[in-house]
């Protein structure tokens, strides 16, 4: 009895493994086999995106000069950094400015905390203070501190749109208001040798948390304040002309005569672009251009 059992229990066991077990196996080496290709597949995607990007990367650097050449040519620029901003993308912009013929005259990094709720307190009581100090500075009584600094530092280092011929120094006014903010920690600056007829502000990526209309109301502030004064592109990253970016909040809400906007400023073809909306702007064009959700296309007319 005890070798019947033993043989009726090997006989079970070839028969699983010959029945149900085989087939668990091969459907196995199935699955496995087409995860395999579809991982293949994946690959190859992954390539032909990375192929197709250095392509147009490779392409945009190649042709920028030609497209650029004399768009700003006798025109000053005022480059701004936002707090987040890439330096790659600012060096970038800054780089194809001077491509276009334009002349850097300033370059202006906007402080961490400048980016915070936590400096509410000191912007108000600070440019409270120098509206009140600037000789011949006219503010909206309404103004809040952000706008304020957003007008007070367009004063300082641009002219407004409407200006016959933008030239002049960097005078007394413009000294004390870049002074005043530098001391307080709210800005640095280099390079400041005149007043500018047009400013590009570079923006950081898009926020990171769910508020990010309350991490995007200070940027935007001081940018719509800023536009307020004199003419500026605001230029980003693609991640910040989405929901949680303040490219997409300065596109969603009320438009700013004087102000225009610029996605995926962090390639080539994006800093392009951006020269290319400055140029637009000092013929009083304003627009949306770029890669992502751009209301206007991706270039600006080229004249």
């Amino acid at each position: 009895m005890r070798l019947i059992g033993v043989l009726l229990v090997l006989a079970l066991g070839i028969a699983i493994g010959a029945g149900p077990l085989q087939k668990s196996s091969e459907r196995r080496n199935d699955e496995l086999a087409a995860q395999k290709r579809a991982v293949a597949r994946k690959q190859l995607q992954i390539e032909s995106l990375e192929a197709a990007a250095s392509y147009s990367a490779g392409y945009a650097t190649a042709t920028a000069p030609a497209l650029v050449r004399d768009a700003l040519k006798g025109k000053s620029v005022t480059v701004l950094a936002l707090p987040g901003a890439d330096p790659g993308a600012v060096d970038g912009v800054r780089s194809q400015i001077v491509a276009a013929g334009g002349k850097v005259t300033a370059s202006i990094t906007f402080a961490p905390v400048l980016g915070k709720a936590s400096s509410r307190q000191l912007v108000e009581a600070l440019t409270s203070q120098m509206a009140t100090q600037t000789p011949g500075l006219q503010l909206p009584g309404t103004a809040s501190g952000y706008e304020r600094l957003g007008l007070l530092l367009a004063r300082a280092v641009g002219f407004p749109g409407d200006t016959k011929t933008p030239k002049g120094a960097y005078d007394e006014v413009s000294v004390g208001i870049i002074s005043g903010l530098e001391t307080a920690g709210l800005i640095t600056t280099s390079n400041v040798s005149a007043r500018a007829a047009l400013t590009v502000a570079v923006t950081g990526p898009a926020a990171t948390t769910a508020d990010a209309a309350g991490e995007n109301a200070i940027p935007t502030t001081i940018l719509r304040g800023y536009a307020a004064g004199t003419p500026v592109v605001v230029a980003g990253p693609a991640s910040a002309a989405g929901d949680r970016g303040i490219i997409g909040s300065l596109r969603t809400g009320a438009a700013v005569r004087g102000l225009s906007t610029v996605d995926t400023v962090e390639s080539v073809s994006g800093q392009v672009t951006a020269v290319l909306a400055l140029a637009a702007l000092a013929r009083g064009t304003t627009g949306g251009w770029g890669g992502v959700d751009a209301p206007d296309g991706a270039v600006p007319p080229v004249s």
